[in-house]
């Protein structure tokens, strides 16, 4: 997998000095100390050097790049989002996939049935979550850990789709106190 990774966002100018504060996209905040050079997602022809590397409160990176020496200069790249060389930052090899891996993807189950195409993921707390489209039009929603993400294959991922579970008085799986009891299919309250 070759190419660039979006890796943060530019939050704010950081001091008097062109440094800015940026929400970092990897897990591991180190990696951001390996990374020399970035490319602007709104135009990856534009790099920019980076001088220095430092932690900021609440998880952020602060850069500073060659050339942004003023609190004005770093404050015009407040919302930019910075691409990364993929050889900078972990991979594969240590279990590190990145949206670029997922998007646009076809998803399909551990017997190959097509769940439906890769189209977006968020975070929700302790990890991603992966939405799938499926052919119907409805949405799938996976968490992005182990147990659930198998493994990439022939340009498609492989999930095992969490269960619904039933619940602990319904072992079937019906919940008959919620059950639809009138034409209009409203449970009484």
């Amino acid at each position: 997998m070759s190419g660039r990774v979006a890796v943060g966002v530019a939050v704010k100018a950081q001091g008097l000095k062109g440094e800015v504060r940026v929400r970092p996209w990897l897990d591991d905040v180190d990696v951001y100390a390996g990374i020399g050079e970035v490319f602007f997602a709104s135009d990856p022809s534009r790099g920019l050097e980076i001088e220095s590397f430092k932690r900021g409160g609440k998880g952020s990176v602060i850069w500073k790049f060659r050339g942004f020496d003023s609190l004005e200069a770093a404050e015009g790249l407040r919302g930019e989002v910075f691409l990364a060389d993929r050889a900078l930052l972990p991979g594969p090899g240590e279990g590190v996939y990145y949206w670029e891996d997922f998007e646009g993807r076809d998803a399909v189950d551990e017997s190959g049935r097509l769940l439906g195409q890769i189209v977006d993921m968020f975070g929700a707390g302790g990890n991603d979550i992966i939405v799938i489209k499926s052919p119907e039009g409805g949405e799938l929603l996976i968490p992005a850990v182990r147990e659930a993400v198998i493994r990439a294959e022939e340009g498609r991922w492989i999930f095992r789709p969490p269960e619904i579970a039933p619940g602990p008085d319904d072992p079937d799986g019906r919940d008959e106190e919620h059950e639809p009891d009138d034409e209009e299919g409203r449970g009484e309250v």
